[in-house]
């Protein structure tokens, strides 16, 4: 018996050690708490409770009773007491302080916690429910936008509006770091520029009746001094944001990011609970230590899903797993209810994981992360890890997010690689993806990089270089002087060394994405990859603003980006994986693309975005048997489905041939490129385009400083008052230059860099693939989503001028390659049918005429297949019908410009060149000419080949010149009409912006006329062609029309135009003049003798002809001599003033007005007098010459002519006309399709 008793008290010696080892004598707690609870009373585990229990007991008294006090000041949510205003120490506060919804004006969305707000209109203010009346008290606010808020305190008096809000009342006061301006009804310049990120603290001195705020933990200043305190008078937190803005506010509820000394926070702090969890805290992290110096402890002595392994057997003693386990248990059970507190999570547990958490490596395995998890998993309760996990990353994101940025990037890199670490836990990582990522935070800003503000870029990029530009040059100019080049090394260098850093963080966000997007963990039938896919979708849905009234509270563009370029370097190495896996079916991901079964699966999902044939409803009516056919199947009448045999199952009834469908359907790979294209289409490309515009302000400041520079070296030294001022304005240019060229210094090393161009070329390659493989499959091609066709389009557009000149397209791998292909979609697809939305199309047009404008571009549509260059010609001719008809004559007029006459400018010549100018297409427009011979032959053997389509593509054109110039003139009417009352005050800009856009198209097709001519002049002149009469008379009747309205001394163009109006800046004589010309020459002079003059006798018995406006174009003999003035130039014209025009073309004119005077009295006084009843009745201008067969009516050959190319009827009496014979009898025109007509 006694044997036994001394067995039972016999001491575990491991057990012994561990309790020596986590419950030291020497810890932080008091000497008399050492004595009264050191390890001489913890004789075992089964005295731990006990003794766990009088240390927190301790530590509580330790904090005095003002601080046990204050965390029993704040009511917990949900309580009775949340209702029952307390009062503390000069604080009124009812519950935990939030926002309070009652207290809104305006429309302001509200986080689930009430602390986050975003702004719906235009100006909405909302306070807390917390007011203080006497002591120091501050709140911070987290900026998640940098624009228009005005945030401070009010009292409750305040009554706001739409249109005012906090510091716009007496009793309230607010800093505005958007404008840097702090308000109280009025307004004075204070504080700094806020951006995105930053931490405004809110300070109120109540006893000293004084305002203070802080930005980023840094004082402002006193901006208030005079604040009304006393009886009757408190203080509410209160914001007011313009519309789009966001913010996110701690009243204490979590740490402060940066306390004020002797400043207290508007909610207690949780002292006792802090006190607790630290000291608890400081016995796990023994434990953990004991446990990394065992070598038999590995992490895997908790992992809760080994079920198949054999339990230990049975000893003496506990093993010494078993005794940690115990030990970590009583731990928990007291740290567990503690870790439901916000506060107590990032002051106590968010520092333990880091200190944990080994931050050397991404790819190192985070043991002691992995064992601590596995330890809260095994020994908490569901609710408990529920607010646990919760607060845990919303503290990561809020702590990522609004850290301060150091030159090394420390605090960002800490943060990225715990929420990796914890991410690596499979089964917190199930977790957080099912509930808190995308749903309780926004994870894209893990993907985001806080930029530093400029005091951080000063540090970052001490030395600036700027590119300067050579007029009219796109490409910057190297460095010459040495200092220059020193310069310029020092500057690309610390880009290099930032985007080292940057590039850094980059690696750990990937890594963060390719753990959640781990595809082998299946359980309860999903794996973390699906469960992010499922939530990518919907995240996509809520930013891309389909169906929505209010596109606010989206995730910023900044953070879009860079999201988007982790997603294409994840998704693109799974894929390689994949493809290693499968290489029979899968393609490797630099040939990546999305096959097009993937558009008509009813898994797809697009929201609001239309497919190219439109609804998918309307599609699966129509096109649902050719998609069964497509896939080889065939669905029965009794509805089962069965397979087709390989070779004729993919024939359809009309004879097309589906290809075989290509890579397995189904692949996650394949959503989520698929969804890459949506974020890049939603997103991504606004961001870029952004920061284009930052780099055009860049050189606008560049510019000015250099004219600046240039003008002050040049001031005479006496004018003082001058060079004072020029020096004024040079330091000033001076300081937005540095400042903005550190600014690029970031976009270069962060936005466009060689690697984020690659992922943006490689989306290009893949999208292009993809619009190429899918148009194989001919109608089932409308299954595909628009966005495509304009994602296409906008990304070569971003690389070829966005990155350009950081990192040039021409240096990109394989960019000939992409060109090309970029090319064939374009000449595919911009008038293709299958397109049903006509923007779409037309978006497709104004590419290409901006693709044509480029000479190394041009290059590439003249190397592309024959067929291809074909079928371009053709759509170009077609009438024009359901497309822009203005963009595709620009394309013929870009195949043309530098082959007309006086047609080599690349601006108006009395404008200054400029991406400002009225143009359809903006800076391509400006580019310097460059004729396309191929395409001029193509054009000749395109319209000679098929005289039919040659003939309704002139008419097209000439009745859109007579339709653009007719408008054009009517316009210029109103204008004169209103120019001249005496009650005249302004002109309407869209009236003049449509007047010059018409004056442009018309002179558009006057040159599109004039390449006709002179390619295919037979169309005009060939006299055994019925239609060539007709085509020649209307010509020159529409040239006369022109020169009549353009040549009037006096006249209305010439009074509108001489009053220099701004907005008809492009509205001159010479162009439209330039181009009339051209077409005359052509017809009159450079025809064969015969057809010369079978023209000149044409245009001289034309109606309108006008001697006097073909000698307006030499001016006038009586007229003063010429200056350089462009004032001269519009009121005594000629166009011997001209640069643009040749010697060479001013003896043609020469020759031309010769020619006409020689001929002009000859053929007048030749003239035959006809009858009036020998008249055409349908023009009234040439004699009947023609009848109808079968009913008899006549008219006169031009008529009919231009009546058989459009309805074959009579013009009388309705009946199809079979055949026009001349008055002799001999038929002229016969209707080869009467029959079918009948």
């Amino acid at each position: 018996m006694e044997g036994r008793q001394q067995t039972t008290v016999k001491k575990d010696p491991y057990a012994s050690h561990l309790l020596d080892k986590v419950f030291p004598t020497s810890t932080d707690l008091s000497s008399q708490a050492c004595a009264s609870y050191g390890t001489r009373e913890l004789s075992g585990l089964e005295t731990l409770q006990t003794f766990l229990d009088k240390s927190l007991k301790n530590v509580v008294d330790q904090q005095g009773e003002k601080n046990e006090g204050a965390e029993e000041g704040v009511a917990a949510k949900g309580t009775d007491t949340q209702t029952k205003p307390v009062s503390d120490g000069g604080r009124i506060s009812f519950g935990e302080v939030e926002f309070d919804i009652g207290s809104n004006v305006g429309t302001m969305l509200v986080d689930s916690d009430r602390l986050g707000l975003t702004s719906y209109s235009n100006f909405s203010t909302m306070r807390a429910n917390c007011c203080v009346y006497k002591g120091k008290w501050v709140y911070e606010l987290m900026l998640g936008s940098k624009g228009v808020m005005q945030l401070g305190w009010c009292t409750l008096s305040c009554k706001f509006s739409y249109e005012e809000g906090v510091g716009d009342t007496i009793r309230s006061y607010a800093y505005d770091g958007s404008r840097l301006r702090k308000w109280n009804v009025k307004t004075h310049r204070y504080g700094e520029q806020w951006l995105t990120g930053d931490v405004i603290t809110c300070g109120l001195d109540c006893d000293a009746g004084s305002a203070t705020f802080y930005r980023n933990g840094k004082s402002m200043g006193v901006a208030f001094t005079d604040i009304q305190v006393g009886s009757g008078l408190a203080y509410f937190p209160a914001v007011s944001l313009s519309q789009g803005e966001n913010l996110h506010a701690n009243f204490g509820a979590t740490p402060l990011r940066y306390p004020i000394a002797g400043y207290r926070p508007l909610q207690d702090i949780p002292y006792a609970s802090v006190a607790k969890a630290q000291l608890l805290f400081s016995y796990l992290e023994n434990i953990h230590t004991e446990m990394s110096e065992s070598s038999s402890m590995g992490m895997e002595f908790l992992v809760s899903d080994k079920k198949n392994d054999p339990p230990p057997k049975l000893g003496e003693f506990p093993s010494n797993k078993c005794s940690i386990m115990l030990i970590t248990a009583h731990i928990f059970e007291k740290l567990a209810p503690l870790l439901r507190s916000a506060y107590v999570v990032e002051d106590c547990l968010l520092p333990f994981l880091l200190k944990l958490c080994d931050q050397t490596s991404c790819k190192r395995e985070q043991v002691a992360v992995q064992r601590l998890l596995d330890q809260m998993w095994s020994l908490m309760q569901d609710h408990e890890l529920k607010s646990c996990f919760e607060n845990l990353l919303i503290s990561l994101l809020q702590c990522y997010r609004f850290s301060s940025v150091t030159e090394n990037f420390c605090s960002a890199n800490k943060y990225l690689m715990l929420t990796l670490s914890i991410l690596q836990h499979a089964t917190t990582r199930r977790y957080l993806l099912i509930h808190v990522i995308f749903d309780k935070v926004k994870f894209p800003i893990f993907m985001h990089i806080k930029p530093p503000d400029d005091v951080g870029l000063q540090e970052l990029v001490p030395t600036v270089w700027w590119d300067s530009y050579d007029k009219d040059e796109d490409k910057p100019r190297p460095p010459k002087t040495e200092e220059e080049k020193v310069r310029h090394a020092k500057y690309m260098k610390s880009c290099e060394h930032l985007k080292q850093k940057i590039e850094a963080i980059e690696d750990i966000q990937v890594e963060i994405l390719k753990v959640l997007l781990i595809h082998k963990d299946i359980k309860e039938g999903q794996t973390s990859r699906q469960i992010f896919m499922e939530k990518f979708r919907l995240f996509l849905r809520e930013n891309s603003g389909m169906g929505r009234t209010h596109q606010v509270s989206f995730c910023p563009l900044p953070v879009m980006l860079c999201f988007f370029h982790r997603m294409v370097r994840v998704v693109r190495h799974y894929w390689d994986i994949f493809q290693e896996e499968d290489p029979k079916r899968f393609v490797f991901s630099d040939e990546a693309y999305v096959p097009i079964h993937e558009f008509w699966s009813e898994t797809r999902n697009y929201m609001e975005f239309q497919r190219c044939g439109g609804l998918v409803s309307h599609l699966n009516r129509i096109l649902g048997d050719s998609v069964n056919k497509a896939q080889g199947l065939s669905v029965q009448s009794d509805g089962k489905v069965v397979t087709l045999d390989k070779k004729e199952g993919k024939v359809t009834k009309a004879g097309v041939t589906y290809p075989e469908l290509q890579m397995p359907s189904g692949n996650s790979l394949m959503e989520l490129v698929d969804g890459i294209v949506l974020l890049y289409h939603i997103a991504a490309h606004k961001q870029l385009t952004k920061m284009g515009t930052l780099r055009d302000n860049m050189k606008e400041y560049v510019t000015s400083l250099e004219d600046t520079e240039t003008k002050l070296k040049k001031c005479p030294e006496q004018l003082l008052e001058v060079k004072a001022e020029l020096e004024r304005a040079r330091g000033v240019f001076l300081e937005r230059v540095l400042e903005q060229g550190r600014q690029i210094g970031w976009v270069i090393a962060v936005i466009y860099s060689k690697n984020k161009q690659a992922d943006v070329a490689w989306l290009f390659g893949a999208v292009l693939r993809t619009i190429s493989r899918a148009s194989e499959f001919h109608l089932l091609f409308q299954y595909t989503p628009e966005f495509y066709i304009e994602t296409a389009i906008n990304i070569y557009n971003c690389l070829k001028n966005y990155f350009h000149p950081t990192s040039p397209f021409d240096l990109l791998p394989d960019h000939l390659g992409l060109t090309r292909k970029y090319a064939l979609f374009l000449t595919r697809h911009f008038a293709d049918s299958r397109i049903v939305n006509t923007d779409v199309r037309d978006n497709v047009v104004q590419a290409l005429a901006c693709f044509i404008c480029y000479p190394q571009s041009l290059k590439v549509l003249e190397e592309l297949p024959e067929d291809s260059k074909e079928n371009m010609i053709k759509s170009l001719i077609m009438p024009y019908e359901n497309r822009s008809w203005a963009q595709t004559n620009w394309i013929l007029v870009r195949i043309w410009k530098g082959c007309g006459f006086g047609f080599r400018y690349t601006h108006l010549p009395h404008l200054v060149p400029s991406r400002v100018q009225p143009t359809e297409f903006g800076f391509a427009s400006l580019q310097k000419p460059c004729p396309s011979k191929v395409f001029q032959d193509l054009f000749r053997k395109v319209l000679l080949r098929d005289k039919e389509a040659a003939i309704r593509f002139v008419d097209t054109l000439l009745n859109q010149l007579n339709w653009s110039f007719s408008e054009f003139i009517g316009l210029m009417q109103e204008i004169q009409q209103r120019v001249a009352r005496t009650d005249f005050r302004i002109l309407e800009s869209r009236q003049l912006k449509i007047c010059a856009t018409c004056f442009e198209i018309a002179v558009y097709l006057l040159r599109v006329l004039e390449m006709v001519v002179n390619v295919t002049p037979e169309i005009f002149l060939d006299t055994s062609e019925s239609s060539s009469d007709l085509l020649l008379g209307r010509v020159f009747q529409v040239l006369c029309q022109i020169l009549n309205r353009v040549t009037t001394r006096d006249g209305m163009f010439d009074n509108v135009v001489s009053m220099y109006i701004q907005g008809l800046e492009s509205v001159s004589h010479f162009p439209i003049l330039a181009a009339t010309i051209g077409i005359l020459d052509q017809l009159l002079l450079k025809s064969g003798k015969e057809n010369k003059m079978h023209a000149t006798k044409s245009l001289l018995l034309d109606a309108g002809f006008q001697m006097s406006a073909l000698e307006f174009l030499l001016g006038s003999p009586d007229q003063p001599p010429p200056t350089d003035s462009a004032a001269d130039k519009h009121k005594f014209f000629s166009l011997q003033k001209y640069e643009e025009v040749s010697e060479e073309e001013m003896d043609t004119v020469r020759d031309f007005l010769a020619h006409i005077k020689h001929h002009h009295a000859t053929i007048s006084s030749t003239e035959e007098v006809i009858k009036e009843e020998e008249l055409c009745t349908i023009c009234y201008a040439f004699p009947l010459s023609a009848k109808f067969s079968p009913c008899g009516h006549l008219s006169c050959r031009n008529c009919i002519s231009y009546q058989m190319m459009r309805k074959k009827e009579c013009f009388f009496c309705k009946v199809v006309i079979t055949e026009v014979c001349d008055m002799d009898g001999k038929v002229i025109i016969h209707n080869t399709s009467a029959g079918s007509n009948h």
